[in-house]
């Protein structure tokens, strides 16, 4: 597809998923950095795209903060976020980084499982959730251990959800979004 000048390429390589789509649109950056632009909307990547990423994402934290304020009068002990490329959990988290009694636990697919430390090729039943990595941020937040990082097959996710739907539906879903 081109319009103006500008070509926008598909991605056959690999399994054509986010993973792959990243590799190739850094690759072709790096490779023709003169004339190329690289804009991916995840915070992965070089700076400044994950940090204006997370800024646009930002309005999940915020609105975030502002319902449990008016729903439960005050802030959410837990935030947990699925961290794919990691834009929506960025999102959410900025805007409780700073306050520490907020545990921040983002959640990496590891689809198959895990073999000697590696995720065994990404995987995920959900789409967009095979990127196995994460942008500057999280590992930053990561390292000062201000944030959590767990990675969680897609069987652990099926029973995850099968546990909140319990909850969800038993009546006690004041205590729980669904």
């Amino acid at each position: 597809m081109s319009s103006s000048a500008k070509l926008v390429r598909s991605v056959h390589s690999g399994t054509a998923t986010l993973k792959d789509a990243t590799s190739e649109a850094i690759r072709d950056w790096v490779t023709y950095v003169e004339s190329t632009h690289y804009i991916l909307g995840s915070v992965a990547g070089p700076h400044p795209y994950p940090m204006m990423v997370r800024e646009f994402h930002a309005v999940i934290g915020k609105e975030t903060r502002k319902q449990a304020l008016e729903k439960w009068g005050g802030k959410p002990d837990i935030l947990v976020a699925c961290v794919g490329g990691g834009s929506n959990a960025m999102g959410l988290f900025h805007e409780f980084v700073d306050d520490d009694d907020v545990r921040l636990i983002g959640v990496e697919a590891a689809g198959f499982g895990m073999k000697n430390g590696q995720i065994v090729e990404p995987h995920s039943i959900s789409a967009g959730l095979d990127y196995p990595g994460v942008g500057p941020e999280h590992s930053f937040l990561k390292d000062l251990g201000r944030a959590e990082c767990y990675s969680i097959t897609d069987e652990e996710v099926l029973e995850g959800m099968e546990i909140a739907f319990t909850f969800c539906f038993s009546g006690l879903n004041d205590y729980l979004c669904c």
